[in-house]
């Protein structure tokens, strides 16, 4: 596996969750990438594209630095999956502390809203979220990686639905990761609540073809003003 894959974490202040990934990746023939947005914040997008910039391995795996790892093996096993089904980006499943997993995928609906899988026999799926993303190289860079204007939330959507439309395959695996979700509402305040505000309108400009701008598309959007509202006189 050695020389075959960048693996890239940008972290804001969970020493707990970088010690245990720089643990976890020690000894292995990786190269690992932590980008520390205490310094200078770029975002989550921000931070990928800075990790990425100078990859040239052929696979990266985007990772959030609250995932946990089951064993040693994972990450060989999801590189050999996707080589063997000819994927450009494959997720493992995500499982919450409490061993629920948490999606099998998502699409995005005409007026707005993310629709999550609950089960593995869906073909609609449009995207897959980016907490432990493994993605070519190659791919992520034709792309041109996040837009950075999103700054974090639904720079993994944008990215997929680019990615889509180039007509790139995606796909999730049987493999599972921990998802530890240290960052909570009450950990950001009326950041989360702002960022869904915003870039929805970036993606409905972005992708307009995706999305039918009528009245329920206007009341999706008068919800995340009130999201937003409620979470700044909240905290």
């Amino acid at each position: 596996m050695k020389n075959r894959l960048t693996i890239i974490i940008p972290t804001l202040n969970n020493l707990e969750g970088i010690r245990y990934l720089s643990r976890y990746f020690r000894d292995k023939d990786y190269d690992l990438v932590v980008v520390d947005n205490s310094k200078k914040n770029r975002g989550f997008a921000g931070g990928v594209n800075y990790g990425a910039r100078n990859a040239k391995t052929k696979w990266l795996l985007i990772l959030n630095d609250d995932i946990e790892f089951k064993d040693e093996t994972t990450l060989d096993e999801l590189v050999k999956e996707a080589e063997k089904r000819k994927l450009d980006a494959v997720s493992p499943l995500l499982r919450n502390p409490n061993g629920k997993i948490e999606n099998y995928g998502y699409r995005v609906l005409p007026y707005g809203k993310i629709e999550l899988f609950s089960t593995s026999s869906n073909n609609k799926m449009d995207g897959l979220t980016a907490a432990c993303l493994l993605i070519k190289t190659s791919v992520f860079k034709k792309l041109r990686g996040f837009d950075e204007r999103f700054f974090a939330y639904l720079e993994d959507v944008d990215f997929f639905l680019r990615f889509k439309k180039t007509g790139y395959k995606m796909g999730l695996s049987a493999v599972t990761v921990k998802h530890n979700h240290l960052t909570t509402a009450k950990t950001m305040g009326n950041f989360k609540a702002r960022q869904d505000m915003v870039n929805w309108w970036r993606l409905y400009f972005k992708h307009k073809e995706k999305f039918t701008f009528d009245f329920k598309f206007l009341i999706e959007r008068l919800r995340n003003i009130s999201g937003y509202i409620k979470a700044t006189f909240s905290n």
